[in-house]
C-alpha cells in the first residue's frame, strides 16, 4: 500500500510507513528524491543535550484533495526509546508548490524538542550539472554537492559517522535569505521558509551513512514538556526556468511585509566609498582630521565622491566602545565638524562608523554602567564574548588579539538609546549619514531572561530589524537625506537601511586558476540572489585592497550591481597609493556614468531572454522601462568573439571602459579583461 498527492504539476508518493518515495515533476519528468524519512526532531533533556528521535507508530493518513496528513502516536529516538511525542505532518498542493505544515504535542515530563528538521529530502542526482545556490554570505553557489560536503568534516566536534553537514543560519548567520535552489539547468527546485517573524532557521545539506544527499530545512522552537508547536511555513516549488525564478518566487512572498524605503538621493546615485581607518586598533594613526579633503581629492577622478569615515575617535578603531570621543590629538569636535564641511563643499560625502552591538569590556560603559546588564547571556549564563585580533607586524597580538567585547541584545532599551545618541553626534558633526557595524549580523540566541524575552531568544533578528526600523524613523526625522546603513545584507533589515556594506561575496572563484588554463570562472556568487530579489537594496562589493587584481574583481561589481568599497591595504591607505586600482575605477565609472539610470537605477534580469554564444563570456543584463543594458565582460582568453542577440529590441550604441571592445551588428569582440555595456530600447508595437 502507497500514498498519493497529485495536481497537474507534480506528483508527490509515500510509502506504508510515511517515507517519501516520490516528488515528480509532471511537467518536465523529472524524480528528485530517494525514500526517506520526512521528519526528524533532535530532543534534549537534562541528562543528554541533544539526541534524534523519528515519527513512529502511523496511527492515521487522512487523504483529502490536494492535501494529505500523517499522525504519529509517538517518536522513537537513537538510543531506542520511546517518547509520548505527537507529530502531524500535514502537506498540500497548490499549483506548482508543496507546502509543509507540521504540528509537535510533547506529552513528556521531561524532554524539550529542541529542533525540528523538516521537510527531509534525499536528492536523488546530486553529482553535477546540479548547482546549488544559496543565500550565504550575499549569494553562494556550489558547483558541486558531494565535493563540497566532503570537505566539511568536522574532525572531533560532530559525529561524522552519522551525518557529513554543512549548515547557515537565516537571518544573517550567515544566510542573508530565507530560500535555496537546486537548479538544474533549465530546471530548478525552490526550498523556502515563509516565516513574517523572522526565527532563526538553519539550512543544511548533509551525507548520511549510506552516503545519501540530502538537504532540510531546520526551525527550533525548544518546546518544553507538555507544550505544543504548529507551523506551516516551508514552501518547496518546483519550476521548470532558471534561477531568476526562485528568486522571483520569494520576493512574491516578501512583499506581504517588505515596502522599499526611500532612499537617500546622494547615496542611491554615488558609485561608492573609500573606507579609511584613521586610528588603528593597535593606536597607529593613518590619517588626521586636516586629510579628510585630501582623501576626497584621492577618489574624486576615480568617481567615489565618499568617504566612509572609521577609527575616527580618541578611543581608537573597537576601543571603548560604546564611547565615541572626538579625538582632541587631531582637533576635537570642531576640527572634525570643520573638515568634513570642507569635504562636503567639495561635493563629497562623508558616512560616520559605530559598532552597533559590540561593548568594549575595558570600557566604563561596562565596568561601571549597563554593560553588564544588556549584553546577551548564553545557554549557561555567562556573558558571549568576542575577540578581534587585528595587530601591525608583530606575532603576538596577532594570534591572542588585545580586546575582548561583549554584545548587546536589541530588545534592550537602554542600548537603543544609546545608539540614537550616537546618531545625534553624527549629525551634529555635520556628516551626510551613520553606519552601525554588524547589525545586520545575527547574534548568539540571547538567554538572558530578565531581558524580557524567550529563552534561548531565537527571534532575535526580528527585534534588530524593530531597532533597525527605530533608528532608520530616527535618522530621517532629522533630516530625509541623512542616510543609515548597516553591515551585513538580510532582508528583514534591509528595509530600513540607505546601503548595506557586506560581508561576503562579490568575484571570489572556486577556481583560481582559471585565467591560466582558459576555463570560465566558476565564481562563488554565480547566482546574485539577493540583489535578483531585492534589486532596490544598495549592496557594497570588499576585498579589493591593492594593485593585484584589479579588472576582474571591478567588472564583476558592475554586473552585480554594486557599489566600491575601497578599502586600500585594509583601509590604512587612500586611493592614491593604488594607482592601478584608482585608474581602472575611472574608467569604469566613467562607463557606468553613461548608462547609469538603467546599470545602477533599474533592475537586474540576469541574462533573461539574451542570448550569447561564448560560455566563457560573463554577462548580466538590466532594465529600466524601455531600455536595456547587457554588460559583458571576460577574463578566460587573450580574445574572444560572441554573439550577442536581444530579441524584442533595438541596438542602440555601446561604450566600453577601456575603449577596447569591437561591435559588429549582433558580434562582440572582448580582449582579456574587456568590460564592455551595450545599451537597447524595445521595439514599439507597430
Amino acid at each position: 500500500m502507497s500514498y498519493e498527492l497529485k495536481n497537474n504539476f507534480i506528483r508527490l508518493q509515500w510509502n506504508t510507513e510515511g517515507e517519501l518515495t516520490e516528488l515528480l515533476h509532471l511537467k518536465t519528468g523529472r524524480q528528485l528524491v530517494n525514500a526517506h524519512v520526512l521528519c526528524r526532531l533532535i530532543l534534549g533533556c537534562s541528562e543528554l543535550l541533544e539526541f534524534e528521535a523519528i515519527p513512529a507508530d502511523l496511527k492515521d493518513v487522512e487523504n483529502r484533495k490536494d492535501m494529505i496528513v500523517f499522525h504519529y502516536g509517538k517518536v522513537i529516538g537513537e538510543n531506542g526509546y520511546e517518547y509520548a511525542i505527537e507529530i502531524k505532518l500535514q502537506i498540500a498542493l497548490c499549483e506548482d508548490e508543496i507546502h509543509w505544515g507540521v504540528t509537535v504535542k510533547n506529552g513528556t515530563d521531561d524532554i524539550t524538542v529542541r529542533e525540528i528538521h523538516y521537510p527531509v529530502l534525499s536528492i536523488r542526482d546530486p553529482l553535477p550539472p546540479l548547482k546549488v545556490h544559496t543565500s550565504e554570505l550575499v549569494s553562494t553557489t556550489y558547483h558541486d554537492l558531494p565535493a563540497m560536503l566532503q570537505g566539511c568534516f568536522s574532525h572531533y566536534m560532530a559525529p561524522d559517522q552519522k551525518y557529513i553537514r554543512h549548515s547557515s543560519f537565516y537571518p544573517g548567520r550567515t544566510s542573508s535569505l530565507n530560500f535555496f535552489l537546486l537548479d538544474y539547468g533549465q530546471e530548478i527546485l525552490y526550498y523556502g521558509c515563509h516565516d513574517p517573524e523572522f526565527q532563526f532557521t538553519g539550512h543544511s545539506f548533509e551525507i548520511e551513512k549510506n552516503l545519501r544527499i540530502n538537504c532540510f530545512m531546520t526551525r527550533m522552537p525548544f518546546l518544553k514538556p507538555h507544550g505544543e508547536f504548529s507551523e506551516n511555513l516551508m514552501v518547496c516549488s518546483l519550476l521548470p526556468e532558471r534561477w531568476p525564478a526562485g528568486a522571483r518566487k520569494y520576493r512574491q512572498w516578501a512583499d506581504s511585509w517588505f515596502q522599499p524605503v526611500s532612499q537617500s538621493k546622494w547615496i542611491r546615485d554615488s558609485f561608492g566609498w573609500q573606507r579609511v581607518i584613521m586610528h588603528h586598533q593597535y593606536g597607529e594613526y593613518f590619517f588626521r582630521y586636516s586629510d579628510l579633503p585630501k582623501i576626497l581629492d584621492s577618489g574624486l577622478p576615480a568617481g567615489i565622491d565618499t568617504i566612509f569615515l572609521f577609527g575616527w575617535t580618541r578611543e581608537g578603531m573597537d576601543s571603548g566602545y560604546p564611547q565615541y570621543t572626538p579625538d582632541p590629538s587631531c582637533g576635537g569636535f570642531d576640527e572634525l565638524r570643520r573638515n568634513i564641511l570642507k569635504v562636503r563643499e567639495k561635493g563629497g560625502h562623508v558616512i560616520i562608523y559605530y559598532n552597533g552591538q559590540l561593548i568594549d569590556a575595558a570600557s566604563d560603559y561596562y565596568r561601571k554602567g549597563d554593560g553588564f546588564r544588556v549584553s546577551i547571556k548564553r545557554a549557561d549564563g555567562t556573558e558571549h564574548r568576542e575577540f578581534y585580533n587585528f595587530s601591525n607586524t608583530g606575532i603576538f597580538t596577532a594570534n591572542f588579539g588585545n580586546k575582548t567585547f561583549v554584545v548587546a541584545c536589541p530588545s534592550c532599551r537602554a542600548w537603543r538609546n544609546i545608539l540614537k545618541c550616537h546618531i545625534d553626534l553624527a549629525y551634529e558633526l555635520g556628516a551626510d549619514g551613520v553606519f552601525f557595524d554588524q547589525l545586520g549580523l545575527a547574534s548568539y540566541p540571547c538567554c538572558d531572561p530578565s531581558h524580557g524575552h524567550p529563552v534561548p531568544f531565537t527571534g532575535l533578528m526580528e527585534s534588530k530589524r524593530d531597532l533597525c526600523r527605530e533608528l532608520y524613523e530616527y535618522a530621517k526625522s532629522k533630516n530625509p537625506d541623512f542616510a543609515i546603513g548597516v553591515e551585513c545584507p538580510t532582508d528583514q533589515t534591509a528595509q530600513y537601511c540607505d546601503f548595506i556594506h557586506i560581508f561576503g561575496h562579490t568575484a571570489q572563484v572556486w577556481n583560481p586558476d582559471f585565467c591560466s588554463k582558459g576555463e570560465r570562472p566558476r565564481l562563488q556568487c554565480e547566482a546574485p540572489l539577493f540583489s535578483m530579489a531585492f534589486p532596490e537594496i544598495y549592496l557594497s562589493d570588499r576585498e579589493i585592497r591593492d594593485d593585484s587584481n584589479v579588472a576582474f574583481p571591478v567588472n564583476q561589481l558592475v554586473l552585480q550591481m554594486r557599489r566600491s568599497d575601497v578599502e586600500v591595504y585594509r583601509c590604512r591607505a587612500d586611493l592614491s597609493q593604488t594607482p592601478l586600482y584608482k585608474a581602472y575605477l575611472e574608467k569604469v565609472n566613467t562607463l557606468r556614468s553613461r548608462f547609469k539610470d538603467i546599470l545602477l537605477h533599474g533592475k537586474m534580469t540576469a541574462g533573461e531572454g539574451v542570448f550569447c554564444s561564448a560560455s566563457l563570456v560573463l554577462f548580466n543584463t538590466f532594465i529600466k522601462n524601455d531600455d536595456l543594458a547587457v554588460a559583458a565582460t571576460q577574463s578566460s582568453k587573450d580574445t574572444i568573439t560572441a554573439k550577442i542577440t536581444v530579441p524584442g529590441y533595438e541596438f542602440l550604441e555601446y561604450a566600453s571602459a577601456s575603449g577596447d571592445a569591437e561591435v559588429n551588428g549582433a558580434e562582440v569582440t572582448l580582449p582579456r579583461n574587456s568590460l564592455v555595456v551595450l545599451h537597447y530600447r524595445k521595439n514599439s508595437d507597430k
